[in-house]
């Protein structure tokens, strides 16, 4: 039969054994009194225990032994540092693109994104976690075909979403003007790329506009505002950086 491994915890010169993380074991209080359970949610001051057969119930940490304290406090701060959160996101670009008054084929629009992040877990707050998101375009200029453009790039920081909560972030308003016909010339806007990372930077969630994008989200994320790129493999073009 196998068996299950045990992990050893070093605590103010003290060793003790117990189940890997994740798993059942026995919690004891200061009274004496023991149960076995696994940890699904610790804060600074109560724990969340999943019982076999059993519903889940709340204890305060100070009730337990000191062994058992020092346990879930180690097990707190090892879930924080792995943990990648189930969330969904909606992303609402707001981008308006219309022809100019008294305008043959020029062109003018806006974007402004709105990302709306929801935490779906239900034992667990996502605390510092970070994002970046970036809006390309196309330079219409007629020499530089097939050149793309970052229209944006905005990065938000300390991020912190409550179990079952949603939270918004908005890019900046981005205005444009173009003309794909003629006098060419501007840029258009042409899709995005968001990734949203925990306070450790483990990815959680790409999201693109085009499974293309996701797919080369690594170079993607390389590229500075205002730069220049090369729309067919998304590389930057050294030196180019196009002033708006």
């Amino acid at each position: 039969m196998k068996q299950k491994p045990l992990i050893l915890w070093a605590f103010s010169g003290a060793i003790f054994a117990t189940s890997a993380l994740g798993e059942p074991r026995a919690f004891t209080s200061k009274e004496g009194k023991s149960f076995t359970a696994e940890p699904i949610k610790v804060t600074a001051t109560e724990a969340v225990f999943k019982r076999v057969g059993a519903s889940n119930v709340t204890v305060p940490i100070n009730r337990f032994l000191l062994e058992d304290q020092q346990y879930l406090k180690q097990w707190a701060e090892e879930e924080k540092k792995n943990r990648i959160p189930k969330v969904e996101i909606h992303i609402n670009t707001n981008k308006r693109d219309r022809r100019q008054d008294n305008a043959y084929e020029d062109r003018k629009g806006e974007f402004q994104f709105e990302i709306a992040i929801e935490n779906e877990e239900r034992n667990f707050d996502l605390k510092g976690a970070t994002a970046t998101l970036i809006a390309m375009g196309s330079d219409m200029d007629y020499d530089n075909t097939g050149q793309g453009v970052v229209m944006e790039r905005t990065e938000f920081k300390k991020i912190d979403i409550e179990e079952g909560k949603t939270t918004t972030v908005k890019g900046k308003l981005v205005r444009f003007e173009y003309d794909k016909r003629g006098y060419t010339h501007g840029e258009k806007y042409t899709g995005y790329l968001f990734q949203l990372r925990t306070a450790q930077g483990k990815i959680i969630e790409i999201r693109g506009s085009t499974p293309r994008i996701e797919n080369d989200a690594e170079l993607i994320l390389k590229l500075k505002q205002d730069e220049a790129f090369d729309e067919r493999t998304f590389k930057s073009l050294a030196g180019s950086v196009i002033r708006r």
